[in-house]
């Protein structure tokens, strides 16, 4: 596929941030007591990587995610970027991602971001409507965030994503619609639409256990889905993953795609998984932990595994068929000597004749219906 490689990536975890939101499951914190030590911590562990068979071949893809890496100084990003150029081998044509709060950048840290070769942005924007800005915990207002997109075009920034969430509670279809135009209309690069969840120990799944919040029904979830993907592709977006949309091949995230397709990449930071040939590992999901094992040479991975042959499989269905691509035939009978068709034959007729998925070219892929009820149809090639 066009823009995509076998490269390695790398991922940088980089967990502070200014509030938490209630929905975030991932690693953050508010406290800024480690973030000197921080640092030094995360450049060591990187500098402990530069070896075989981590060297093996040219990394295309770098990725500054949290938390909120643009909490970061420059003089920090420097020592990180120099870090990484001095230890590994960088493809020249490298995308290099960083996730940005509104609220927590300006001008001439975006122009900064250009200088040193950042070349895509994804603005975690979330909703156009300060009311659910407010209810989701985030900093900035819609004013701030249409203002942190035009300034990254002015800075040069020619690749920007957006990130927003439907289905809030108590959200309407129109007020979604109305958020998903807003963003529209800034004519970004690419949109991650997510349907909000209530992740297990969030402030939200508490609250709704609680009943102070109250979540949308799945039939409103589909219609949220529904006419998001409708509103997309009117917009000459290409719907490339459950969640993702990009204005052509060219835009299409090439860091998430290795995720998807088993492609190595290495991470960095507290609670940063890692994946290389086979073999799957994660980092303690503590800061603390983290620079003290760091410093004291002891072991910061706190779970790996080898993948076995049956798991491989199992994530090979499962990631594939959330991308628009689905599944190549060909590739999957190379790569485990049986038939996707075959090993699922029951199950893929009866997808195939209730119009969920579709053969096209060689490859086995959910049709738009199926998108919609892909949680569901998943798990069913586990039981199957």
């Amino acid at each position: 596929m066009k823009n995509i490689s076998a490269n390695p990536g790398l991922y940088l975890h980089i967990p502070f941030c200014d509030t938490k939101c209630g929905y975030c499951d991932f690693y953050s914190i508010t406290n800024n007591t480690f973030r000197a030590e921080f640092l030094p911590a995360l450049v060591k562990e990187i500098s402990q990587y530069a070896k075989h068979p981590f060297q093996s071949s040219a990394y295309d893809t770098i990725y500054l995610g949290g938390g909120t890496p643009s909490l970061l100084a420059t003089a920090e990003l420097d020592q990180l970027f120099d870090t990484i150029y001095r230890h590994f081998s960088i493809s020249e044509n490298c995308e290099i991602t960083i996730e940005v709060n509104p609220g927590t950048i300006d001008e001439e840290k975006l122009n900064y971001y250009k200088s040193i070769g950042i070349n895509r942005l994804s603005i975690g924007i979330q909703s156009f409507s300060n009311d659910e800005l407010k209810l989701l915990g985030r900093i900035h207002n819609s004013k701030q965030a249409i203002e942190t997109y035009k300034k990254a075009r002015r800075a040069g920034i020619d690749n920007i994503s957006i990130d927003l969430i439907y289905a809030l509670p108590d959200q309407s279809l129109s007020t979604w619609l109305s958020t998903l135009n807003k963003g529209l209309d800034l004519a970004p690069d690419h949109i991650s639409a997510y349907n909000l969840t209530y992740e297990e120990g969030t402030p939200f799944y508490r609250q709704l256990t609680k009943g102070r919040l109250s979540k949308q029904t799945e039939e409103r979830e589909e219609q949220f889905y529904n006419h998001t993907i409708e509103r997309m592709q009117e917009s000459g977006f290409f719907h490339y993953e459950i969640s993702s949309y990009a204005r052509s091949e060219s835009r299409f995230s090439r860091h998430n795609y290795k995720y998807w397709t088993h492609t190595n990449y290495l991470s960095f930071g507290p609670s940063a998984h890692s994946y290389w040939n086979g073999q799957r590992w994660r980092n303690i999901r503590s800061i603390s932990k983290y620079i003290h094992g760091i410093n004291s040479g002891m072991d910061i991975i706190d779970f790996r595994e080898s993948i076995e042959e049956d798991t491989m499989i199992f994530e090979k269905i499962m990631l594939g068929l959330r991308t628009a691509d689905g599944i190549d035939l060909d590739k999957f009978s190379k790569s485990f000597t049986l038939s996707f068709m075959d090993l699922h034959k029951n199950l893929n007729t009866n997808l195939i004749e209730n119009g969920f998925a579709v053969v096209e070219n060689g490859y086995f892929k959910l049709t738009h219906k199926g998108m919609l009820v892909c949680d569901e149809i998943l798990p069913r090639f586990v039981a199957n």
